[in-house]
């Protein structure tokens, strides 16, 4: 981002800024010769280690290693974002953020925030207000939140009823065009009317770092499906980068220096609810590591709290995987899992804040939940659980940074296999699949022969490396990790219906469902197995190996949904070359129809 402002003027913003008053405002600071010093804000210490330099203008912790300009400190002590610490630091200095691309781009967005604040208002106001307001605030009532609770976390209430959101702001066209830029309604092409939404649902907001509406997400009083919606992707929200509660969770009058992940939106303000202020959850996506080097930018250490059930242990496993890469010394992670039957919510109305508290002391270490993890079904007292143990790991170690935590790690899988390190790093890995990732399957068994005859393909150099595709998938590569991680949702798709659509414009993801429906009991390793030696064989590889991709709980319904996107991107492209008008009508309202479809789910 710093490449969108010249260098010149960040460079300016420093010249003016004395990190000695600086910091001064924030710690206190005693002259210590040519340099000033005090206890490190940024850890726990009762010997002052933190030492500031004005000649330098640079700081620096001999006990947790920070460092850094006027810049940095106030990113890292105020948890802001670059743009927002520079524009702070320009402010106190009498400049302006010069106009670029970034400001401009900031000003168009602005009308985006205004129309989601005025949304949140409206919901909020509909829950003391709408005549259908008992039923949703006698919810709130039996969750256990009280009105002050109710009050801080903005929460509100759509009412019952296709429109009562857009008949609010139906005498403005332009606020009716954001509200659908945002997706908060959506308009019916062929009958062209408008309709919300979200209807009659619970609606709590989801808050940025400055505290501004960006979305919203909404649950229903009922046992309707689904039953939490979220608000689509916009050039404001991107739910893979931000986690509910964690603006309040900054916002907390105490300090404390761990963040706690959690399931869903009455989980994150019952935690708060109960003294725990430093509860997030996730938006309807598994944990990513991008979450997680954002909380590792505020707190050292997260505790990742799952359900004890096969599809929480599952989530912990994808949790896991997500945060080798991010794992640098000065951080930890740990895995905790309520008993059955229990969320931290109703944990907490069971046993109360201070047995919770007691819980919280129970989470395994990131290394000890990876090896039992792997260890499942191995017998450590043979040498094929050991060779097997080691194989597992060892891709899994190689994901984390190098440094004095991969270290420990490689240490801990030598004291469980009994062979020396230098051997384990220097052994070839596996052929077979990265670690499963299916919590479920059977690593003993390996993969059966196959009969099924996949096309002829030219056969390639074993030595050549799968590409790196983290970031960069298709929507087919999607659907094709989807299936990687879950061969048996291909029998949700219609391959009779959508053949001629794969054909076209997916042919490797057709090739992949056919195979996966002609197999008794497919799996991972008979798809990356089918393929190998081969060009495709690679980019299979690649995508299971891909560690940017974040699956959905519900594979079959992310498959209907990408199918759906694929169906629509057909489309436009038939409808680009279209060669008359009667075809450019029809394809005009399949194409309407393709797209309600979508936003309804």
């Amino acid at each position: 981002m710093a490449g969108r402002i010249p260098q010149n003027f960040i460079d300016e913003v420093l010249r003016r800024t004395d990190i000695v008053d600086l910091i001064g405002n924030y710690v206190r600071l005693k002259k210590a010769g040519k340099n000033y010093s005090a206890c490190c804000p940024f850890h726990h210490e009762k010997t002052p280690s933190f030492s500031v330099n004005r000649d330098k203008q640079f700081y620096h912790c001999f006990g947790c290693g920070a460092s850094g300009n006027a810049l940095s400190f106030v990113m890292h002590y105020e948890h802001r974002e670059f743009m927002d610490a520079l524009e702070s630091l320009a402010n106190k200095a009498g400049l302006a953020l010069p106009e670029n691309s970034q400001q401009q781009e900031q000003v168009s967005r602005k009308p985006l925030y205004d129309i989601l604040e005025e949304a949140a208002v409206f919901f909020e106001q509909q829950l003391q207000q709408s005549p259908q307001r008992d039923k949703a605030q006698a919810y709130l009532n039996k969750r256990g939140l009280d009105s002050q609770t109710i009050k801080h976390w903005r929460v509100g209430y759509a009412p019952a009823g296709w429109d009562n959101l857009y008949k609010n702001f139906a005498d403005n066209a332009e606020k009716v065009k954001l509200l659908q830029d945002v997706g908060l309604i959506v308009h019916n092409e062929q009958r062209d009317s408008y309709y919300d939404a979200m209807r009659d649902r619970v609606i709590f907001p989801i808050r940025d770092n400055r505290g501004r509406v960006i979305a919203f997400g909404g649950r229903v009083l009922d046992d309707s499906k689904p039953k939490y919606l979220n608000s689509p992707e916009s050039p404001i929200f991107h739910k893979s980068e931000e986690l509910y509660g964690f603006y309040e969770s900054k916002q907390a009058k105490q300090t404390f220096n761990k963040v706690m992940v959690v399931e869903g939106y009455l989980d994150v303000i019952a935690v708060h609810q109960a003294g725990f202020p430093f509860a997030v959850a996730t938006l309807g996506t598994a944990t990513s590591s991008t979450h997680i080097e954002r909380i590792f930018k505020s707190v050292p250490d997260v505790i990742f709290c799952f359900d004890g059930d096969n599809a929480g242990r599952k989530a912990a496993w994808r949790a896991l995987e997500s945060a080798l890469p991010t794992l640098k010394e000065g951080v930890s992670a740990q895995f905790l899992f309520l008993p059955d039957d229990h969320d931290p919510d109703s944990l907490i109305k069971e046993r109360g804040a201070e047995s919770f508290a007691d819980v919280l002391k129970e989470g395994l270490s990131l290394a000890d939940f990876l090896f039992n993890h792997l260890s499942i079904d191995l017998r450590l007292d043979s040498l094929e659980g050991k060779s097997r143990l080691a194989s597992l790991a060892k891709p899994l170690i190689e994901k984390v940074p190098v440094g004095v935590y991969r270290q420990l790690l490689w240490q801990r899988l030598s004291q469980l296999t009994g062979l020396d390190e230098q051997a384990l790093k220097a052994a070839m890995p596996i052929k077979e699949s990265a670690p499963p990732v299916n919590i479920e399957a059977n690593p003993q068994h390996p993969p059966q022969s196959h009969t099924f005859a996949i096309p002829r393909r030219e056969f390639i150099d074993p030595s050549v490396k799968p590409k790196n595709l983290a970031g960069r998938s298709s929507l087919s590569d999607k659907a094709i990790q989807l299936l990687l991680q879950k061969p048996e949702a291909a029998k949700s798709i219609d391959i009779q219906k959508y053949a001629e659509l794969f054909a076209q414009e997916a042919p490797l993801l057709l090739e992949v469902i056919e195979f996966c429906l002609k197999q008794e009991s497919c799996s991972t390793w008979a798809l990356l197995g089918a393929w190998q030696g081969t060009a495709e064989g690679l980019h299979l590889q690649a995508l299971a190996e891909d560690t940017g991709f974040l699956a959905d709980l519900n594979a079959e319904a992310e498959l209907s949904d990408i199918v759906n996107q694929l169906h629509i991107q057909r489309l436009k492209k038939a409808l680009h070359h279209s060669p008359d008008l009667m075809t450019t009508i029809k394809l005009k309202k399949e194409l309407a129809a393709a797209t309600a479809a979508l936003a309804k789910k």
